[in-house]
């Protein structure tokens, strides 16, 4: 069970259902939907100062994950103008970091429609119940994850160049997420035929991003603010609190170092470095690699 933004039928996880507005639809279309992560959650991200490397840290460190686990689903796609709509109640909690080298299946649409479904998006959402599909998730961190509301379970450590110590930190995190009118190869949205596949891919390096930029190509990956937040418990761990009482932003997230439009992502203005930290969680859906979707307010 979950807590969604949208309305579905109750299914047995792996299928999914169409709503068109005959009331249903049929067709000789098959999509299966895997989960994918992008290879900077289980290789993590390098380090390389010269920013010549795609996706590295350019301010002398490298980041690693050991657990990346996000709640992901409730798939909603129509073609042009809502037509054959088809959504799906499936959740899954899938830990990106550790995920099989066969792609995982998140729900299989079967006897649609085939044709450009234009209209695609899907949730991070909060669930309240087992999930339908578990990808290597232990079940003390689904409990958490019902317990606590939690959409994200992000352990790791940013590693500075020189050889210090390495800077640990655990991010569990709300932040359910809508995500819709996603980019495609040729066209918006996925193509169904009669045989087909697409990917949900997360990204990874969006919590070391400098701002919230219109095209991920324009950004830069930085890690050092991480090393300006006080672990003010001493556990050699940061976490919610220690993120919450990082208030000085422009000690944080310097202009100097590039940091722009720091306001402009889904949790509007920020405070703190954990409004910086969900802000940028709410960014990270994509679909079929490096194609992105619209995101909303969190």
């Amino acid at each position: 069970m979950h807590k969604s933004a949208i309305t579905v039928l109750a299914l047995m996880a792996g299928t999914a259902v169409g709503c068109g507005d005959d009331g249903g639809s049929s067709g000789d279309g098959n999509l299966e939907l895997i989960l994918v992560a992008e290879d900077t959650i289980p290789e993590g991200i390098p380090s390389d100062p010269s920013g010549e490397e795609d996706e590295a840290i350019v301010d002398g460190y490298r980041a690693e994950f050991d657990r990346y686990i996000i709640a992901v689903g409730l798939v909603d796609m129509a073609q042009a103008g809502g037509a054959n709509q088809q959504q799906s109640s499936v959740v899954s909690v899938a830990d990106y970091a550790n995920l099989p080298t066969t792609d995982p299946t998140l729900v299989n649409f079967n006897g649609i429609p085939t044709g450009q479904y234009s209209e695609f998006g899907f949730e991070t959402p909060v669930i309240d119940d087992d999930p339908d599909v578990n990808v290597n998730v232990a079940d003390e961190d689904v409990q958490r994850m019902i317990d606590n509301d939690y959409t994200y379970i992000i352990e790791g450590r940013v590693i500075p160049d020189g050889g210090g110590d390495a800077i640990e930190f655990l991010i569990e995190a709300v932040v359910p997420s809508v995500y819709t009118d996603c980019d495609g190869n040729v066209a918006p949205g996925v193509a169904v035929g009669p045989s087909s596949t697409a990917s949900i891919l997360m990204h990874g390096d969006h919590i070391f991003f400098n701002g919230f930029p219109a095209d991920e190509s324009d950004v830069e990956r930085r890690a050092a603010w991480m090393s300006r937040v006080v672990d003010r418990d001493e556990n050699g761990v940061l976490e919610k609190a220690d993120f919450e009482a990082a208030v000085d932003l422009g000690t944080l997230f310097p202009e100097s170092e590039g940091y722009v439009g720091l306001n402009d992502g889904p949790v509007g203005t920020l405070t703190n470095a954990w409004d910086f930290i969900r802000s940028q969680l709410g960014t990270q859906g994509h679909i079929n690699g490096e194609f992105e979707c619209e995101w909303g307010d969190i």
